[in-house]
């Protein structure tokens, strides 16, 4: 017996409408997002043009214990070149980072707004995409526990389902998402970082520093998303298990 093209589910967008997702949720996450990215723009901000290097300067000097970077300890004056590096760099680094992700907010809020728009009442609107990015703001909501990229991965796992065998793949996504803003921001400031030690001659440092924490923002990223697509496997498993028993 032939099926017709209503009934044929779309691999690239679509999931049953048992795992929709009400438009609240949508609102919801765009306003969290957007949150995130205010919180980035007010302390990009705030680096950006409420830093005195006069004060910045007497707090490292009130500070009782050595800088050293590798094997070379600073002084007071290559400290401060060091840290004013850093934080002019770090600043705009939130500022973009917070902008991108307030733009970000907006725009998903108002795709997510047409696909309900546009959407039939027996028809989904939930998707592979708004399911990552749900996921995502999971990890974010839990990121003090140390599994919290499993968790957002899970539960973008559970949504997807195993229809579409990308259940591992959405909840990487949800893992590594929530990193992207903080890597953004850490390469500015490593970018600082190297700048102010290549301004007081200490290449050779400059070089190791860069590399080492370039090298520890990828492990970083790609366990983010190894335990969002376990936490994704397991969340897909334990949906079809469940659909197997009703």
């Amino acid at each position: 017996m032939s099926s017709t093209p209503s009934e044929s589910p779309n691999v690239e967008d679509s999931t049953t409408s048992s795992t929709l997702l009400p438009e609240v949720v949508d609102w919801l996450v765009g306003a969290l997002i957007a949150l995130g990215g205010l919180i980035f723009v007010a302390i990009g901000a705030a680096l950006v043009s409420g830093i005195d290097r006069e004060l910045l300067e007497q707090a490292i000097e009130e500070e009782t214990t050595t800088v050293t970077v590798g094997t070379t300890e600073l002084t007071d004056a290559e400290a401060l070149e060091v840290a004013d590096a850093v934080i002019s760099w770090m600043g705009p680094g939130l500022l973009i980072t917070g902008l991108g992700m307030i733009v970000f907010a907006i725009g998903y809020i108002i795709l997510r707004r047409r696909a309900h728009r546009r959407a039939r009442t027996d028809d989904t609107v939930s998707s592979y995409r708004s399911f990552a990015v749900f996921g995502a703001v999971i990890t974010a909501i839990f990121s003090f526990i140390p599994i919290s990229s499993a968790l957002g991965g899970a539960v973008a796992g559970y949504l997807e389902k195993s229809e579409s065998d990308r259940t591992i793949s959405v909840g990487a996504l949800a893992g590594v998402l929530p990193l992207l803003p903080l890597l953004i921001v850490g390469l500015f400031s490593v970018g600082g970082f190297v700048t102010g030690l290549l301004a007081i001659e200490q290449g050779g440092n400059a070089a190791f520093v860069g590399v080492t924490v370039v090298l520890s923002l990828v492990v970083s990223a790609a366990l983010g998303a190894g335990l969002g697509g376990l936490g994704g496997y397991l969340g897909g498993w334990f949906a079809e298990r469940r659909t197997t028993a009703n």
